[in-house]
């Protein structure tokens, strides 16, 4: 049943618990004005970002006890088919802090290991609705990896996927990063900090930033982009080129957490509907943005997206 789906993969999800402070004291005791939880993890953020855009999206993920019971009843109201591979340890939360001046502190939780048996669940649950989704699918696998899980995870759901015909996004880092840039991915969407920890250098201008992503593609990506923060994003197309660069317009900014997983949902929707070259990376572009402003991570809103596309200063870069 091929339908441009977007599946979006997390081995590590989390609730995310966001608090708000006038400001944050280190060491002292800190009061919040106000305190709500919501699912999370990239994948997740990535399938709310696609499903507010209309995509037909597919969480897949480890959960365990009440609180990855409410992360799936969380997504399954937004309209987000969940796919639960159950672990006896429950799914981690993690804590974000947002201060009245904006600055934003996170402290994440380790997830926990799963067993030799969840994991064989996990991949077969994405293996069965890769296979269902058909070659008009996409499939997104976002985030870090829990402890005990090897490095190679997911280069099977890559290799996967790429039998049956669905495009491959990824968004990691670390080990798992480099070795799923190894199984050639059509994807790969980085932020400055995981491309400086894959290649072991400092990227201080644009011309080093687009030879990073080149080099992500010499090393097995059919495309790559990475992402900037408030100085938007470079994207080299294909391994000869084009080369974009989409900045944002000044926007006023509840929390940047989860704006490269709306900007990731923005190339895979692009994808599944045949948009590329400027539209593509400008509408990539519009996602992050929108999700800014948004209410919480990846709750991005259709209409903001559109009112900030022709806000976006696309260029195509001739190095």
């Amino acid at each position: 049943m091929a339908d441009g789906r977007i599946v979006c993969v997390s081995a590590n999800p989390a609730m995310d618990r966001r608090l708000r402070v006038a400001s944050l004291a280190v060491g002292e005791v800190n009061r919040a004005k106000s305190a709500s939880g919501l699912a999370g993890g990239k994948a997740a953020h990535v399938a709310m970002a696609a499903r507010a855009m209309g995509a037909a999206a597919t969480w897949i993920g480890f959960l365990g006890g009440p609180i990855g019971e409410e992360c799936a009843a969380q997504l399954e109201a937004l309209d987000i088919e969940v796919v639960a591979a159950h672990t006896v340890a429950s799914t981690r939360v993690n804590l974000e802090v947002i201060e009245d001046s904006g600055k934003v502190t996170e402290i994440l939780e380790p997830g926990a290991a799963p067993t030799v048996e969840e994991i064989a669940e996990f991949l077969r649950a994405c293996s069965e609705r890769i296979r269902e989704a058909g070659k008009g699918a996409c499939l997104a696998i976002s985030g870090s990896l829990p402890a005990g899980v090897s490095t190679d995870f997911y280069v099977s759901l890559i290799e996967s996927a790429r039998t049956q015909g669905a495009r491959i996004f990824v968004d990691t880092s670390g080990g798992a990063l480099r070795e799923s840039v190894k199984a050639n991915p059509d994807f790969v969407k980085v932020n400055r900090t995981e491309t400086e920890a894959l290649l072991g250098t400092a990227l201080k201008s644009s011309q080093e930033t687009v030879q990073a992503a080149r080099e992500i593609i010499q090393r097995g990506a059919s495309s790559a982009a990475i992402t900037l923060g408030k100085d938007g994003l470079v994207w080299v197309e294909h391994r000869d080129g084009p080369v974009w660069m989409a900045r944002p317009p000044g926007a006023n900014v509840i929390s940047t957490v989860g704006c490269g997983d709306a900007t990731l949902a923005g190339f895979a929707y692009a994808a599944i509907h045949g948009i590329d070259g400027e539209n593509a990376v400008r509408l990539a572009a519009a996602c992050g943005a929108a999700n800014c402003a948004a209410s919480a991570p990846g709750r991005i809103n259709f209409a903001n997206v559109q009112s900030l596309l022709p806000q976006i200063e696309v260029q195509k870069m001739s190095f």
